[in-house]
């Protein structure tokens, strides 16, 4: 039986999004971007624009942590595309 960690519903990643900030570790994520993009890379930066949280993945891509579906192999409750 396949299982996976899950955020419990309504979680956020913005917690693990600041442990791997603080500690310079690499972040693989899954994220919405006009459909599931993956990206990896050094989180550079944690800000907040538009009433969000965002995050920099290699001083150049700037990611919604809201839209995250997965981080590191910790999923949010409600992807089903695996």
């Amino acid at each position: 039986m396949d299982t996976r960690e899950t955020l419990a519903p309504g979680g956020s990643f913005y917690g693990k999004v600041m442990e791997l900030y603080q500690n310079k570790q690499e972040a693989s994520i899954l994220y919405e971007d006009n459909g599931v993009t993956r990206a990896n890379g050094i989180i550079t930066s944690v800000f907040e624009k538009d009433n969000k949280h965002w995050m920099q993945l290699n001083g150049n891509l700037d990611v919604a942590i809201d839209s995250l579906y997965a981080l590191n192999g910790t999923f949010t409750s409600d992807y089903s595309e695996c």
